[in-house]
């Protein structure tokens, strides 16, 4: 990446600040000079003003895109002859906030025409990502999941995949203005108006059309604009190392200095969820003996699985040659 400023977006809640700074930290030092666009909930900007006051940092409400009431309205009146309506609800913030990444990246680089990357609220960066080369973004992707769910909806977003890959779902997204371009055109027609309500739109009714019966999640930002992405730039993607699941604590200096040897570029603390890993996990260290368990874990699985990358994609190409 040349000497210019890195663009990202994160969507986030307060619980979320204390990583929020963390990231910024190591953003700052790897990177020198970042800009951070954060969307929050309404009631809560005077705190995230407050509490993240650097000048790097900018502050939007989540209404500034959509609110959550209007795109509440749009599921309500699209979920009307769906069985799994009442289930869909409860997660229905969860499908919010994926509304709110993909509109603000599309809206960025439609009115900056600067490229951007959206990343995780509560996965901090350990060491360097190259995102771009030469104003192209990399395309990433990882063994560790792969949600059939998510490339039903795609397929029915997209009416069509590509014959091979690798989940996109990295906690993280590079979007460049060609890139921006794209998916303007394909998702909303080249139109710009109204980007957040059409999206909306779009998502919901093609998750209905595509699930009959309620699977929890159903849709993958990262999938879908990975997807469109990898489909019109024909390139393998490279697998990247992350740790995310089995922790149950804050990683130390010491154990950080090891998973940043062993080439793991960053963490994801699911501090959120109802595991009783996941439960208060901020507020104490992380267990030695459970880090080396899912550092032997995934490894054994990244190595594994990479050479199996390579000869699938390889054979595909062969297949269309």
């Amino acid at each position: 990446m040349r000497s210019e400023t890195l663009n990202i977006c994160q969507v986030s809640l307060k619980r979320d600040i204390p990583l929020i700074i963390e990231n910024y930290n190591n953003f700052k030092k790897i990177y020198k000079d970042v800009k951070i666009y954060i969307i929050c909930p309404s009631q809560d900007f005077l705190e995230f003003e407050e509490r993240l006051n650097y000048e790097e940092i900018k502050i939007l409400k989540e209404e500034d895109l959509i609110s959550f009431n209007e795109f509440n309205d749009i599921f309500k009146k699209l979920s009307l002859e769906i069985q799994y309506k009442s289930e869909f609800q409860k997660r229905i913030n969860w499908y919010y906030q994926q509304v709110l990444k993909i509109s603000f990246v599309l809206k960025f680089i439609d009115k900056e025409r600067k490229s951007i990357i959206i990343w995780d609220a509560d996965t901090i960066i350990l060491k360097k990502i190259d995102f771009f080369e030469n104003d192209i973004s990399i395309m990433y992707g990882n063994f560790n999941e792969f949600h059939k769910s998510y490339f039903i909806t795609n397929k029915m977003i997209l009416k069509t995949l590509s014959k091979y890959y690798i989940s996109f779902l990295n906690q993280f997204i590079a979007i460049s203005v060609e890139d921006g371009k794209l998916l303007i055109q394909k998702l909303l027609d080249g139109q710009v108006d109204n980007i957040s309500q059409t999206l909306s739109r779009i998502i919901l009714s093609n998750i209905f059309l595509a699930h009959k019966e309620y699977n929890g999640s159903m849709f993958s930002e990262y999938e879908l604009l990975g997807q469109v992405r990898y489909m019109s730039k024909k390139k393998k993607q490279k697998p990247i190392l992350f740790l995310r699941f089995g922790l149950n604590g804050i990683l130390t200096k010491h154990q950080t200095f090891l998973v940043k040897f062993l080439n793991f570029k960053h963490v994801t603390y699911e501090h959120s969820h109802v595991s009783e890993n996941s439960q208060n996990m901020l507020s104490r260290n992380q267990s030695w003996l459970i880090l080396i368990k899912v550092i032997i874990k995934n490894l054994f699985k990244f190595y594994l699985r990479f050479l199996k990358h390579n000869f699938l994609y390889a054979k595909t190409k062969n297949e269309k040659n």
